[in-house]
């Protein structure tokens, strides 16, 4: 073969089409990719950073390329080096995100900040915007918190910062302008940023200094974006601002896979490339190598009715495969019955269950398929469920270590004041936060202040005790101890685990076996990461994405939102819940540039598929309490229906064999295959229902009052007949059903 990048006979691996190779050896200047789905947008992006080093012989240092999620970002870095042969150590590369982080931790003093600021999750940003309304007295009841944080939100994606905001408008807006200032000045105080921040603070940055601008201009030669139809405003003025003077920028994207518009997104941004740098040179790659011609026609007449997006459309020369399929469901209960007898044949067929995914609207419309593959004991994994580093106790050992590494952030520090319990009460926490408030200090710097007044001496040993705990574990970080090190150590000195481990229950001991995973993943990053700490970890673990925490497993079925699955690829996929009111959302319906939207999600959906794609809906569907009737979606009946085998199973008559019970369907029924045996299920190998009577070894019988969570983290409340009521984690249980 030859390689295209240097003309000498090489291995296939960077073998490009035509309009690829354009696309890598164009030379300097602005130029915009159209990579359509599955047409090798990644193996483009990474073949022109190798080209840009190995033929242009820049130094992988010069090179500023943003991806949306690490995970791509780590494998373009490896792809790079496999393709160059050069150690790239020094490459800009990973999520806007972190590598807005890495610039500001070495400038933020030039913001006012500290380079070991915090970064606030979800979580954090929630309790700060609490505590900022009550300092307010905003009422939370007719300003949810997550309103006003959605909408301080817009303000930081469009880099407008409190000060350029008018406290003018109706009752919402003033108490928002009121809301956002407040906020942004508790921020600074505790020396954190949250995720919008870390952008807005950066473009702020650069419009404040411009020597420092100049500085990353000359710095970053060469500027490269991912998925450039999903970028917000802060991230256009970002790279805009990074490659004003060059123009040297190559971004990739497909418009008609934009689907981020909610959280922020601008599709005009690459629509409008062109307008913005004049003279940019436009690709357009269209020829498919994931999919069969019968998906991609299913796809493109799906997203034809788009008025708004470039002419392209996608081919491939694959040869082979079958007919889309639109499946018509009585209700949802049918729906989600049968595709998990279709997945259990398939897996008896010897398909790999890393190779099938079911795609929905909404993480609610998960439950009835966790329930169908449950019960019939096929391996599963949810993606974008509840992530390991948000568990509660997981979150607690985090606290801990971000307040060393920041002792400003009294989120952290309000967090484990009292954790393990030390006799910290609300009253002595809001009397230590009053002081802070009014001496301009942190939680943490009165807390250390041996002065301050505690009232009553359970209280006064309390703080005590935790003073002691700090300056402890501040003397090992100061003795440059590991962090795998400092973690053992706070759980000793805390008595964190022996907490644990006293409470004996099986809930205790999954926290235990969590705390566990914590030390093993800290010991493998330090080995992973020899010159990096505490802070590096802390950050790492903050920015990572849905998709960073999930791991494909050949052996476990994909249950995921249409939005998580977008960038990936499966043999089979099942499109579940396509009707009006779902997909699109009801609440989308009086908005055309929201329906726009999610015809672009049906879109991504469909695509995502290689070999088999089947879309269903259901005539009826439980949905707020009832039974309601549904109309297949709007986005199904624009196709033609040359383009898919329609297959109506609304009128057949669900039938149940109590003997085998495999359900059943119709009266030319099918028996369902042979279940796989699996010495381990992904989420749970037990099915529990509310009312339902078990028997416990230790408790004796009992009646199921209620459920919460699911697999590995589904835990019940259980009234036994002696009167008790306990809390227990579903895996650890045990139970015999009565």
């Amino acid at each position: 073969m030859i390689n295209p990048l240097t003309a000498e006979p090489v291995t296939s691996k960077v073998i490009l089409n035509n309009v690829q190779r354009e696309a890598v050896v164009y030379p300097e200047g602005p130029q915009l990719v159209f990579a359509g789905a599955g047409t090798g947008k990644t193996r483009v992006l990474t073949a022109k950073i190798a080209y840009l080093i190995q033929h242009n012989g820049l130094a992988p240092n010069h090179i500023f390329a943003a991806t949306f999620t690490n995970k791509a970002a780590g494998e373009m870095k490896n792809r790079v080096e496999d393709i160059t042969g050069i150690a790239c150590a020094g490459l800009w590369i990973g999520t806007f995100h972190s590598l807005c982080a890495r610039i500001l931790r070495r400038e933020s003093g030039k913001i006012g900040y500290m380079p070991s600021f915090s970064i606030f999750d979800k979580d954090d940003q929630l309790a700060l915007i609490k505590k900022t309304a009550k300092d307010l007295a905003i009422d939370e009841r007719t300003m949810p918190p997550r309103g006003l944080l959605q909408a301080i939100s817009k303000y930081k994606n469009a880099c407008i910062p409190p000060g350029d905001v008018e406290g003018t408008g109706n009752f919402f807006e003033q108490e928002v302008f009121r809301a956002y200032k407040e906020y942004q000045k508790n921020l600074l105080q505790q020396q954190a940023m949250d995720f919008d921040d870390l952008i807005a603070n950066c473009v702020y940055l650069f419009r404040g200094h411009t020597e420092t601008l100049a500085q990353y201009q000359g710095l970053f030669k060469y500027v490269l974006v991912d998925e450039y139809q999903d970028t917000n405003r802060s991230q256009f003025y970002l790279v805009k601002l990074l490659a004003q003077t060059h123009r040297n920028i190559f971004v990739v994207g497909d418009d008609d896979q934009s689907i981020y518009g909610w959280r922020g997104a601008e599709l005009d941004n690459i629509l409008s490339f062109e307008k913005v740098f004049p003279g940019a040179a436009i690709f357009k790659l269209e020829q498919n190598y994931r999919s069969t011609q019968a998906i991609l026609s299913f796809a493109n007449a799906a997203i034809a009715p788009n008025c708004v997006r470039a002419d392209k459309r996608l081919w491939t020369a694959r040869q082979g495969g079958g007919t889309v399929t639109v499946t018509r469901y009585r209700d949802d209960r049918q729906e989600a019955e049968t595709i998990g007898d279709k997945i259990r044949r398939l897996l008896h067929e010897g398909n790999r269950g890393g190779d099938l995914a079911v795609l929905f609207r909404t993480n609610a419309q998960s439950r009835l398929f966790e329930d169908s593959l449950r019960k019939r004991r096929l391996p599963y994994v949810l993606v974008g469920g509840m992530s390991f580093y948000e568990r509660k106790e997981i979150k607690d050992c985090c606290a801990y270590l971000r307040l060393l590494v920041n002792p400003m952030d009294d989120i952290s520090c309000g967090r484990i004041l009292n954790v393990p319990a030390r006799g910290i009460g609300d009253k002595t926490r809001e009397a230590l936060m009053d002081q802070a408030r009014q001496t301009n200090r942190s939680l943490l710097q009165v807390v250390l202040d041996e002065q301050m007044d505690y009232g009553g001496a359970r209280a006064v040993k309390g703080v005590e005790e935790f003073r002691t705990v700090f300056l402890l574990l501040s003397d090992l970080v100061s003795q440059h101890e590991t962090p795998q090190e400092v973690l053992q150590q706070m759980l000793t000195i805390t008595g964190y685990m022996n907490m644990l481990e006293d409470e004996d229950s099986e809930e205790a001991q999954a926290r235990l076996e969590n705390i566990n995973e914590l030390m093993n993943a800290l010991a493998t990053w330090s080995i992973d990461n020899p010159d990096k700490g505490l802070s590096e970890f802390l950050e790492e673990i903050s920015l990572a994405t849905d998709v960073d925490k999930w791991n494909k497993s050949d052996d476990t079925v994909n249950l995921m939102t249409l939005h998580c699955a977008k960038g990936l690829e499966f043999k089979t996929v099942f499109i579940a819940g396509c009707e009006d009111g779902i997909l699109p959302s009801r609440q989308n319906f009086d908005d055309d540039d929201k329906i726009a939207e999610e015809r672009r999600l049906f879109y991504v959906g469909s695509t995502r598929a290689m070999d088999v794609l089947e879309v269903s809906c259901a005539e009826q569907r439980w949905r707020f309490g009832s039974v309601m009737p549904m109309g297949a979606s709007r986005f199904i009946e624009a196709i033609s229906p040359e383009l898919y085998r329609l297959v109506d199973m609304s009128a057949f008559v669900e039938m149940l064999d109590h003997a085998s019970h495999p359900v059943k369907y119709g009266p030319k029924s099918v028996r369902a295959a042979a279940p796989v045996a699996h010495d381990d299920f992904s989420q749970e190998t037990v099915q529990y229902r509310v009312g339902q009577h078990v028997l416990h070894k230790l408790y004796g019988q009992g009646e199921i009052l209620s459920i919460s969570g699911f697999g590995v983290d589904m835990r019940m409340t259980v009234l036994f007949n002696d009167g008790s009521r306990r809390r227990m984690m579903a895996k650890f249980a045990d139970f015999e059903h009565v």
